[in-house]
């Protein structure tokens, strides 16, 4: 794709970005408090809060990165935002409301409250952090890519702009701000993907059978695109099945997911914001499978050249062929358009991570490393969670500009998913339903999940350094990994059971969170204590 400015792009990317600039100052006010800056003042309804989950998930990952893998690989690629839309459901029943009622701020909230221990704080802001970083590489790698395309300014430079937004969303606004910009997001998001998906199948008489004909004769697979194994393989069942499951059920763990329940004022409310993000998730992501093969059939034998080796332009290559063409004022418009709100999808997602991470180190990290024994100091808190995003903000950029654009985005939200999927919702899950879980089985679940999360990938295709094919044909070993953390969850709760006994203050402790979490009774008292 050209990389020749496109000054009406750039134009509507700067009115974007100012009127979100404008709701994060507007509503700065607001954040100045721990709560305020952590919680958005628990004051999001149930739509606001949907929408703005579901603009987690309506990003980079799916609109280009997606967009770009079906481009090339066909279904295999639409079995991501099955599984996406899929993944909504553990978080439906087995965490929403438990999670409001029984955390704060951060992830690790929920486990210390049955645990009482410094360690599992650390072991919890390890693996977030570690989670953050994967998701911060495919947003910032997708704005870079996507403003070097409209702009023509050198990619890096492009990762700094798009860096230093996500920082002042954060630092100014708080959750507030980054939740309305969220908001503001999907709806315009969403409202132009409708737009897309018409004006792909009117290309085809609206014959879905027409568009998929056309995919075949284009695309670079052939008749392959509407077959499995362009990604999976043809034979391996378990490597689809481990990609399936990492998707699934890492929405589970994604802290920045899970933190955005402490929003809402109350239970009920965050069960009906899910109700509100599959609704959205749902009906997007059926129109990235047309925008994928719709891109395959209408951009010609030569749209891999156009849509770069990584597949993340090709949703702003159709559209631009959708308006007229490269040079036209049509394709310049859809261009703009399309550019501007991608653009600001991908910063209002890392700036969701971004808070999730300083939150985690300013509550988590920061009190172990200074040895403060002042769990309660909420106005420190917010203060070093606001130093922690600046901090954040300088490593992902650095980080994105060593690793480049050539990597397709969804495999890193996939490696995401995976650390979430292993280290996280294992211990999640035994803590808010096991009694005999403890601070061990805490910080061994994790470990281990989290290790031999980052350690299978080093064998895995993606990220497989050394000579010769990589030794591990799953791309997303999470069937090895997820196991893996669970088994050492169990063992360390039980092993430390047996080493010190029963405990009766610890059954108390369930006792009293099993009761909060069903019913929320104790939970404002709780929020003082905690």
């Amino acid at each position: 794709m050209t990389t020749e400015p496109n000054f009406l792009a750039i134009g509507v990317c700067i009115a974007v970005i100012s009127l979100t600039l404008w709701v994060t100052f507007a509503v700065s006010r607001r954040s100045r408090s721990a709560e305020g800056f952590f919680a958005a003042g628990r004051s999001i309804t149930g739509w606001q809060n949907g929408f703005a989950i579901a603009g987690e998930f309506i990003s980079a990952g799916s609109f280009l990165g997606t967009t770009g893998l079906i481009f090339y690989k066909g279904v295999d690629g639409a079995v991501i935002l099955c599984t996406s839309v899929v993944s909504f459901l553990p978080v439906l029943f087995l965490l929403a409301e438990k999670m409001r009622n029984v955390g704060k701020f951060t992830l690790a909230d929920v486990l210390v409250f049955r645990t009482g221990a410094r360690r599992v704080r650390i072991v919890v802001a390890s693996s977030t952090i570690v989670t953050g970083v994967f998701v911060l590489l495919a947003q910032l790698v997708a704005a870079g890519v996507l403003l070097q395309s409209v702009s023509g300014i050198p990619f890096g430079l492009s990762v700094v702009v798009a860096g230093t937004l996500m920082g002042v969303y954060v630092f100014v606004g708080g959750m507030l701000a980054t939740t309305w910009v969220q908001v503001i997001k999907s709806t315009i998001l969403a409202t132009l993907a409708i737009v897309v998906a018409l004006g792909i199948l009117a290309k085809f008489g609206f014959s879905l059978p027409g568009m998929l004909a056309g995919a075949t004769s284009n695309a670079s697979a052939g008749e392959k695109i509407l077959s499995p194994g362009l990604i999976f393989g043809e034979t391996s069942a378990l490597n689809l099945v481990s990609y399936s499951l990492a998707f699934a059920l890492g929405t589970a763990g994604m802290a920045h997911i899970l933190i955005r329940f402490f929003t809402v004022p109350e239970a009920g409310t965050a069960r009906r914001s899910i109700g509100w993000t599959v609704a959205l998730c749902s009906m997007f992501y059926l129109i990235v499978i047309v925008m994928g093969f719709g891109a395959a059939a209408l951009l010609g034998p030569d749209g891999a050249q156009r849509v770069g080796a990584g597949g993340n332009l090709a949703a702003p290559t159709l559209v631009t062929e959708l308006g007229g063409g490269t040079r036209t004022l049509g394709g310049s418009v859809a261009l703009a358009l399309v550019a501007a709100v991608a653009f600001a999808s991908i910063v209002a997602v890392v700036a969701g991570v971004v808070i999730s991470a300083a939150g985690t180190f300013a509550r988590d990290v920061w009190p172990s490393l200074t040895r403060s024994t002042d769990r309660d100091d909420d106005a420190r808190d917010a203060r070093i969670a606001r130093y922690a995003t600046v901090g954040f903000s300088v490593f992902a950029i650095a980080l994105t500009m060593l690793i480049g654009d050539s990597t397709n985005i969804t495999y890193f939200m996939g490696m995401a998913f995976m650390v979430a999927g292993s280290a996280h919702l294992p211990s999640l899950l035994l803590c808010l339903n096991w009694r005999r879980f403890n601070s061990t089985g805490a910080v061994w679940g994790i470990s281990v999940g989290l290790v031999s999360t980052v350690v299978s990938l080093m064998f895995t295709e993606a990220l497989w350094l050394g000579s010769g094919p990589a030794p591990l044909t799953l791309q997303l070993p999470v069937v090895i990994t997820m196991p893996l953390g669970t088994a050492a969850a169990i063992i360390g709760s039980l092993w430390a059971e047996r080493r010190d006994g029963r405990s009766t203050d610890r059954d108390e402790k369930f006792a009293e969170m099993l009761v909060r979490a069903e019913t929320g009774i104790g939970s404002e008292l709780a929020e003082a204590r905690h």
